[in-house]
């Protein structure tokens, strides 16, 4: 693929993003994204966009209390951070770490804004067993045609192993046929 293919792909997905998501200034801190209630913590620099933000925006940031966004290269990017009684809180992503975040991983100076979810929505979470049992990627065994149902088995024979602590396998052996005449 050359750069001109590239950019229109680009120039597409944007255009198809632009439906998206709506920017609704309500006070000085106070915007709607989408009808989602959001506040301005913080602007350094005036890198506050809110037409940007919802250009970048996507749905895995609802999840998160806090958005940080930073400008690099012209560039906007967005990473979310939980607050301590979040159910999804880990250290690694929690408030407190947000200003490590600007010093090491942002570009030296640059604008930068911090927003507070007002509405958290938190992802649903979804039964494991109803998930295999409607996955099109979890298939059953298939057993091989030659052996019949193990019911049906007459000359197999299974023994329990025993194998380190707690555990244990099963080896199936398939039982000699003795003469009668044979002792």
């Amino acid at each position: 693929m050359n750069r001109a293919k590239i950019q229109e792909y680009i120039d597409q997905r944007e255009e198809q993003r632009v439906d998206l998501y709506h920017y609704e200034e309500q006070s000085e801190n106070d915007f709607l994204l989408n009808g989602h209630q959001y506040k301005l913590l913080k602007n350094y620099r005036e890198g506050f966009d809110g037409e940007q933000l919802a250009n970048r925006f996507s749905n895995v940031l609802n999840k998160y209390d806090y958005i940080v966004g930073d400008w690099g290269y012209d560039q906007l990017r967005l990473k979310g951070f939980y607050d301590l009684d979040n159910p999804l809180f880990r250290p690694e992503q929690g408030v407190e770490t947000i200003e490590d975040y600007l010093y090491e991983d942002c570009n030296f100076g640059c604008p930068y804004f911090i927003v507070q979810n007002c509405d958290i929505r938190l992802p649903k979470r979804r039964n494991r067993r109803h998930r295999k049992e409607h996955s099109p990627a979890i298939r059953e065994r298939r057993r091989k045609l030659n052996q019949p149902e193990p019911r049906k088995r007459r000359r197999q024979s299974a023994k329990r192993v025993k194998v380190g602590n707690h555990q244990q396998k099963f080896v199936i052996h398939q039982r000699v046929k003795r003469n009668q005449n044979e002792k």
